[in-house]
């Protein structure tokens, strides 16, 4: 077993895994963020989408840039936003992409993940390839991870090829452009709150 396994299987079993320190790997950060990913999977019925999404929450912290994935879906209108408005807006992407992860992760079927330790290298961006493995088929999950005063930490997912921040930036322009990023932000605390009390 490699380092990237033996590291996501302590990760996956230790009780508060999510709070641990991101390695220095970039392999090895996606491949402790998937096998926690699927340990909630399993647990995912008795926990319904708000238990999932509590349980994950500190797990995307850990593991992600939220406040540089927000920065990317937001746009240019970044530059011009004041800070509170980040502040919330950070806030209420962060649930939103635990949300999203919690309801397309929610539960298991045999599934499993692959993490290929071999890392591309783009200027200064690790792109670390993954895959999630289901009885229907396999899905290319790959990862773009960059250098953080804490170590790699996820940026993007490109689930089939796509970038996730591009279509999220496509889906939430017209709300920037109506409302800036607080439109944004109450737009996404509205849908996810929403979702969680259903």
């Amino acid at each position: 077993m490699n380092k990237v396994w033996t590291l996501a299987l302590l990760l996956a079993c230790a009780t508060g895994a999510a709070a641990a320190p991101a390695p220095s790997d970039p392999a090895a950060v996606v491949g402790a963020f998937n096998a926690s990913l699927l340990a909630t999977m399993k647990e995912g019925k008795g926990l319904g989408l708000s238990g999932r999404t509590a349980k994950l929450l500190p797990l995307v912290k850990a593991t992600h840039d939220m406040p540089a994935m927000t920065r990317l879906v937001a746009g240019p209108a970044w530059a011009t936003t004041a800070p509170a408005d980040k502040t919330a807006l950070t806030d209420a992407f962060t649930r939103h992409s635990v949300v999203a992860y919690a309801t397309n992760f929610a539960s298991f079927d045999g599934q499993r993940f692959t993490v290929q330790p071999k890392v591309d290298m783009r200027g200064e961006d690790a792109l670390v390839h993954a895959a999630i493995v289901a009885k229907d088929g396999t899905t290319p999950l790959n990862y773009r991870l960059h250098k953080t005063d804490g170590g790699w930490r996820i940026v993007d997912v490109y689930a089939d090829g796509i970038s996730q921040i591009a279509v999220q930036r496509a889906e939430f322009a017209g709300t920037i452009k109506a409302g800036g990023a607080a439109a944004l932000a109450a737009k996404l605390n509205a849908g996810d709150e929403a979702k969680l009390a259903k």
